[in-house]
């Protein structure tokens, strides 16, 4: 199993997709607690196993959206799901970059030991010549700690947020792995609470996708300001089971086959029509419990070859 990207774009060989199979809010992890009493929405978050119906109709779109993926002759793999989990969005702890995979340290106790669930893939990959690289645990909030969906690719160049999720630490750790093949452009002040890819999404060489109650040009990195913008104001917001784990603006969390595809959310209509009127091939399909468990097409995905 060969491991090869650079960016978000590319044409798409082989890609996990995520599982929805024995997903269960974790009792045990402080730091998922606190994350869910910094929420502004009046409830709470129950430990334990979600609703059968709820995984049941979470994990029927992600097998739809598999099949998608091989009609498309792109390689997909699964999890291997035996107990329980909160991994439904397979981007957030496996990081792949260049031929590397890296097991990010990750403030989730809970999902620390989530690489667990790949080791077919870890097992094939590394035979195959890839560098899977295992971060040590963050003991402190000193030391290095973010997720991988705190990072964003573009060629030689990864994005990393700076969030409750990903700290300037982690980032200097992250450099230290990809040597001088990326370079590591730490970006402050934008979103705090969590992940990158609800604010931005990379679709082509030159083109991103924003949210513009989030960024501004003048918050953008150098190296992005060039780029064409489509700028977003508004999105659709998804209902969900009893609490929301992510915002509305996880339909914002698209997913690109090659530079011309992406995959959208069939309800984000006005985002369809203009990511078409600039260019683009959108296949429309849904993930109906995105925000019930905080993962959109972009979070349920991770890329493995890129052309």
């Amino acid at each position: 199993m060969k491991i090869s990207t650079q960016n978000e774009y590319s044409t798409l060989k082989s890609v996990i997709v995520g599982s929805a199979k024995c997903v269960a809010w974790p009792s045990n992890d402080p730091a998922f607690t606190e994350s869910i009493a910094k929420s502004t929405f009046d409830g709470e978050i129950i430990p334990g196993p979600l609703p059968t119906n709820i995984v049941e109709e979470a994990e029927q779109d992600l097998d739809r959206l598999a099949e998608v993926l091989e009609k498309e002759q792109v390689k997909v793999y699964r999890p291997m799901i035996d107990q329980s989990n909160w991994c439904y969005s397979a981007r957030d702890i496996l990081l792949s970059v260049g031929n590397k995979i890296i097991e990010c340290p990750t403030k989730y106790s809970s999902r620390r030991n989530e690489a667990n669930f790949y080791q077919h893939i870890k097992k094939e990959s590394i035979m195959d010549g890839c560098d899977w690289i295992r971060a040590p645990i963050p003991m402190t909030d000193n030391d290095p700690m973010f997720d991988a969906a705190n990072v964003l690719k573009f060629d030689d160049k990864l994005l990393y947020l700076i969030s409750s999720t990903g700290n300037e630490a982690g980032a200097e750790w992250l450099q230290q792995q990809v040597g001088t093949e990326f370079e590591v452009v730490v970006w402050k002040g934008v979103y705090a609470f969590a992940h990158i890819d609800s604010t931005i999404a990379s679709l082509n060489e030159n083109t991103i996708l924003l949210n513009a109650s989030r960024v501004s040009y003048n918050s953008l990195p150098l190296f992005l300001r060039q780029h064409r913008k489509i700028w977003i104001n508004d999105i659709v917001a998804r209902d969900f089971h009893q609490f929301p784990f992510a915002s509305k603006w996880i339909g914002l969390n698209i997913f690109s086959i090659n530079p011309e595809t992406v995959i959208v959310d069939r309800i984000q209509t006005k985002l369809i029509e203009r990511l078409k009127d600039t260019g683009f091939r959108v296949i429309e399909l849904e993930l109906r419990q995105a925000r019930t468990l905080g993962g959109g097409f972009h979070c349920v995905t991770l890329d493995l070859e890129r052309e």
